[in-house]
């Protein structure tokens, strides 16, 4: 009988006894993702709570991408580092505030007259015949629904006083500003310091070649990308300022900067754009056909930069696809705001290429990048 229990007692105890290995490698796989996902949301929440603190960071690094071919080029001549740094960073500062001062009277001007524009468009677009058959019809819906004459009482809410907000406001914008332009030159100025210090925290003297090759690969794709970008927009503004002045639309020069800025925005910078220049036209003139050529014009000039220029000089396969694009423009805009917008694409970039250079994480940057568009014939 002893023998008999202790074989009852095995053939019970063994599946017991096996059951925690098959059940470990399940629960590890449900651990690892749901960890996963909990750093995700910390990471966004911290992203959101420190945006004061990261975005003129992110700014400043984007920024030392951009300008630092040109300290580098300066530095071939023998000039020093810190010199070269100084009279790019604030040089750049002095041509930004002359843009500003020479814009913002036209600025100021068409802000004032914004009211009266819209009011000037409204009406002229009434006077549309299909556009006034369907407010004729909308009008008598709403007559027939709740009748001419309302006695619901409407509640306005006095919002507070405008001063603390727009003083916080202003102190902040400053700050970061200023935040900015030092960073930016203490970067420039250091030069490869932070590169090679970054390589020095990875032990061994083959896995910190390589990662030296790697910072020194993101930094010159990135930079290169970034000033192709920007030299891309320059012209695309200039361009939409010339085609603006031939037509004969007010403020051209304003609209141009306006089409060079929003450059920076995929889809949504060229829609806003279009739209401002549709109203400005709608108002100066009394016909549609200088819109029409105006809005017309600024999307062709938009084509070519888009499909043809951009392709050529940024090479055939650009750094995202569009779904990376747009999903980047609604997550940092979500996250930072309307700076998250203009700095979504070159952070995603940024990212993409990051993510190209480490074995790790080599198939985030796939999914992100533009490979794969077209299916080989």
């Amino acid at each position: 009988m002893t023998d008999v229990a202790v074989q009852v007692e095995e053939l019970i105890e063994s599946p017991g006894a096996r059951r925690p290995s098959r059940l470990a490698p399940f629960s590890s796989r449900l651990l690892i993702p749901l960890l996963a996902a909990i750093l995700a949301v910390l990471g966004i929440a911290g992203l959101q709570f420190a945006s004061s603190l990261l975005v003129p960071i992110v700014v400043a690094v984007l920024l030392t991408l951009l300008l630092n071919p040109l300290v580098r080029w300066m530095c071939r001549y023998g000039v020093a580092e810190p010199v070269a740094a100084g009279l790019i960073v604030f040089g750049t500062v002095i041509l930004i505030i002359s843009a500003v001062v020479v814009l913002s009277a036209p600025a100021t001007e068409w802000l004032r007259r914004a009211p009266a524009t819209m009011h000037q468009v409204e009406d002229k677009l009434r006077a549309i015949e299909p556009l006034s058959a369907i407010q004729a019809a909308a009008t008598s819906l709403a007559h027939l629904a709740g009748g001419s004459d309302s006695s619901a009482a409407t509640i306005q809410v006095v919002p507070p006083g405008p001063l603390a907000s727009v003083g916080w406001t202003t102190a902040h914008v400053v700050g970061g500003i200023l935040s900015v332009v030092f960073l930016t030159f203490f970067l420039l100025a250091s030069g490869s310091m932070f590169r090679r210090k970054v390589a020095y925290l990875v032990p061994g003297g083959e896995q910190r070649t390589r990662l030296k090759r790697a910072l020194y690969e993101v930094e010159h794709q990135m930079s290169r990308y970034l000033l192709i970008n920007t030299l891309i927009s320059i012209g695309f503004g200039l361009a939409t300022w010339g085609l603006l002045a031939v037509i004969g639309v007010p403020n051209a020069i304003l609209w141009g900067a306006v089409a060079g800025v929003s450059n920076f925005i995929p889809y949504l910078g060229a829609a806003t754009t279009v739209i401002l220049i549709g109203i400005v036209t709608l108002a100066a003139f009394d016909g549609t056909q200088q819109t029409v050529f105006a809005c017309g014009g600024f999307l062709l000039l938009d084509l070519i930069k888009g499909h043809l220029v951009c392709p050529v000089v940024l090479g055939r396969r650009l750094p995202l696809n569009t779904v990376a694009i747009l999903l980047s423009l609604l997550f940092w805009g979500w996250v930072w705001g309307i700076m998250g917008v203009i700095i979504a694409v070159p952070l995603t970039v940024m990212i993409q290429i990051i993510c190209s250079h480490s074995a790790r994480f080599r198939g985030l940057g796939i999914v992100l990048g533009n490979w794969g568009a077209r299916r080989p014939a």
